[in-house]
């Protein structure tokens, strides 16, 4: 494999971005986040085109599907190799917000051209979906969970482990807001 650490011509540089997607998307591909995912979206979109019709439905979740397990696989792989990287804000700023809003703006795309009905209600669900599923991979995977290659665990001590980290997750705000009003109690007393 070249080094492209040095000084390059435009031809390396998409060498390089080549590498790095094969490397993350095809190698790396997460196909634990891929099955949550699909498994957690594609009723979204079932229940979003209910009252459409078979062929309504069978389109939109087909779709949804095969979209959300493919593009999941792959946000997958990117948020266990970004799960420890700092900034921190900036990591956050990736991995809930601004990756999703593009992959959410590609599978609106997808379903707009196949014609969706009730379009609008299945992403609005599906955007809330994005950003909490996000948020909880993220924590998933920096806890050691749902990752996959060398430092992954098998798909079933994941599961296991998913409901304590449910709790922790949900957990983590009243947990700081309890931490950040007991420490602003101390510094009043002192």
């Amino acid at each position: 494999m070249r080094d492209f650490s040095q000084k390059q011509s435009p031809s390396d540089l998409v060498a390089a971005l080549s590498c790095l997607a094969v490397q993350t998307f095809f190698y790396s591909w997460n196909w634990k986040a891929a099955l949550l995912s699909a498994s957690l979206r594609v009723p979204l979109f079932l229940l979003a085109t209910l009252r459409h019709g078979l062929k309504a439905i069978s389109i939109a979740v087909l779709v949804e599907a095969f979209y959300s397990a493919f593009i999941s696989g792959c946000f997958g792989a990117f948020v266990q190799k970004m799960r420890n990287a700092r900034p921190l804000w900036a990591s956050a700023l990736l991995i809930v917000a601004v990756l999703p809003a593009l992959l959410l703006w590609f599978d609106y795309l997808l379903h707009l051209y196949t014609g969706m009905p009730n379009l609008k209600g299945g992403m609005w669900a599906a955007a809330i979906l994005c950003v909490l599923s996000s948020l909880f991979n993220w924590y998933l995977m920096k806890h050691g969970n749902l990752l996959v290659g060398k430092s992954g665990r098998p798909f079933a001590s994941d599961l296991k482990r998913m409901p304590r980290m449910v709790f922790d997750f949900v957990a983590l705000i009243p947990r700081y807001c309890y931490r950040l009003l007991r420490s602003s109690n101390l510094r009043l007393q002192a």
